[in-house]
This record gives C-alpha cells, structure tokens and sequence, in this order.
C-alpha cells in the first residue's frame, strides 16, 4: 500500500468523521423560535430575566420578550387573542376562564403565597385613619384589583371569616400601580396590593397594614404560572418544553441563591433600588404546583358561581 494511497484514505475518514460531527451537531442545535410573554410587572416573573441573562433561553434556542400587562385577566386577552404565546397570571382568572370553555393551560408553575406573615401581598389602609380591624371595613371601599380578581374573591372569603357582609363593601377595579394614590387621596378606604407596591406604600408612612389575607384562606396556594392556550402547547410541544426547562431552571436558581443574589435579580427585574428590595417580602419560587390549593382555588369559583367544576388537573400541562 502506498503512502500517497494511504494519505488519501486518512484525509477521507477525517472528512467522514467531520461531516458526522457537524450533522450531530446541527441536529442537537434547537430550531430558533421566539415567544412573546404578557405578564403582571410584579416580582414573581423575576425567573425570566435569570433566564435571559444566563443564557438559558439562548441555550434553548428562544428569543424572549415580554410586555407588562395591568391584571392577569389582561394577560388571558393577549395570549387568547395571539398577541402573546405566554401569558403571567393569577392562577385564579385562567381556571375561571377554563371552567368558561376558554382554551386555557397551565403552562409552568411559578410563585407560592408563603404559610407565615408577611406575606407577598397585604391588605392596607390609611396610617392616619380610623380602620383597625375587618369589621371596621363595613360600608367602606375597598379596591382588590379587578372584580372577580384572585384577591377579589379571596377578599370576600376573608370578609365573611371576620363577620363582614361583602355586600355591604363597594369594590372599585385599581390596577396595582394606582392603589396607593387612590387610597392616599381618599378615594378608597382599603386595598389589597401586592409587591414591590406593598413596600412603597409602607415606606412612604401613609399606609398600615390591616392583614394578610392569604393567610387565612389558603395559605401557601399557587399565586402565579406561566399559561398558554392549549392548542398552541399541542402545535408546539417542543418550543414550550425548552421555555419550561429553562424557566424551571431559572426558578430552582432563585429558590436556592442567597438572598443576597435573589435581590440582586429582583432589583435588576423590577427596576427597584437594591436597599428597597432587600425590604421587600418575595413569593417562594416554585418549579411544582400546589394541585391541592388549585383545587381549593376551583373549588371557591364554583361557589361563586364564577365557573363550571372540573378536574384541574386536566389543566395542568404535561410536556
């Protein structure tokens, strides 16, 4: 066998060898995709710019971008009307919308309410005002977001444990952002917000806290997800696993970082001053769902009369 025989034998199995490498690697490289996300601008979607900023998303092949939205029922509109894939929401307007017919999943878990005080959320009033307890609240108004909101309906079950006909309350729809100037001018008696608003109101020595109503109904319930339309996961199983696995990824790093790092992405998310944010009380960052306080959370629309029962679990997405 000769030498130039068999220099050209080596030079074909390397080429061999490389075009096999190089398909290998094509075929394990993602296809890019990119998705559009409508969410709540509060601190339990703080997973996603982990995500964007290690790189998780780009490993996947995805391009994320989201939009601030006032409520989560806004969130819905978007995602049902095309304008987002993703959408973040209370876990409580999705399933009412599902109970309605509305084509509407649970795409990846996000933020539980925490079991002790305080809260991620808390029912204020003025500081200087004369309200002291639940019962005080009667013939009041009061703003929980939305009618029919997560906190709407859970302000009413906190209500009626403290001996307070909800009746008896004028609810006014306030987006979270405008709580505090609506209260502060006297326009509202009471409202329930959430963070970081709930930090801004209690620094600012304007407003005190009355409670924390999750608390008391179910504590350390589902508060947050990522949903989509459930005909989108089924046309687009493989781009809503990768967006999964990396928000998955990005929520078990928040969960487990110091708290010190935590912050440092909250404030980096919200836009917030690092020394506020150490102050403020964070949701606990989940990659699983609490089925049971879904459940519950159901259980209390249908009693409302909100929405047709059902097996939530068929609303979970199991990629």
């Amino acid at each position: 066998m000769t030498r130039k025989f068999l220099t050209l034998s080596f030079a074909l199995a390397v080429s061999v060898v490389g075009g096999a490498i190089y398909q290998v690697n094509a075929q394990s490289k993602p296809a890019a995709a990119t998705i559009r996300v409508a969410n709540i601008p509060v601190t339990n979607y703080t997973p996603m710019i982990v995500a964007r900023d290690k790189g998780w998303f780009a490993e996947e092949g995805l391009t994320v971008t989201w939009s601030p939205v006032n409520q989560g029922a806004v969130a819905i509109e978007a995602v049902f009307g095309g304008s987002a894939e993703i959408g973040g929401s209370s876990i409580f307007e999705p399933m009412v919308a599902r109970g309605n017919g509305l084509d509407m999943m649970f795409a990846v878990a996000g933020t539980h309410t925490r079991k002790t005080p305080p809260d991620n959320s808390a029912l204020l009033v003025r500081a200087d005002g004369e309200i002291k307890t639940a019962k005080d609240l009667a013939g009041k108004k009061i703003s929980a977001g939305l009618i029919n909101s997560v906190n709407y309906v859970h302000m009413q079950e906190w209500l009626r444990k403290h001996g307070v006909d909800p009746k008896t309350i004028t609810f006014l729809e306030i987006p979270f952002p405008q709580m505090a100037d609506a209260l502060f001018q006297k326009r509202l008696d009471a409202v329930w917000n959430v963070e970081p608003f709930v930090t801004f109101m209690m620094k600012s020595g304007k407003a005190k806290l009355l409670a924390y109503p999750y608390l008391e109904t179910i504590p350390g319930m589902d508060i947050t997800a990522y949903i989509a339309k459930e005909s989108w996961l089924k046309a687009n199983p493989d781009v809503a696993r990768r967006f999964k696995r990396a928000i998955d990824r990005a929520t078990d790093y928040l969960a487990k970082a110091s708290k010190e790092e935590r912050d440092g992405w909250v404030s980096k998310f919200s836009g917030m001053k690092p020394e506020l944010v150490k102050e403020m009380t964070l949701p606990v960052f989940v990659s699983e769902y609490n089925v049971q306080s879904l459940q519950q959370n159901l259980d209390m629309a249908v009693r409302y009369k909100m929405s047709k029962p059902f097996d939530v679990k068929t609303m979970i997405w199991k990629p």
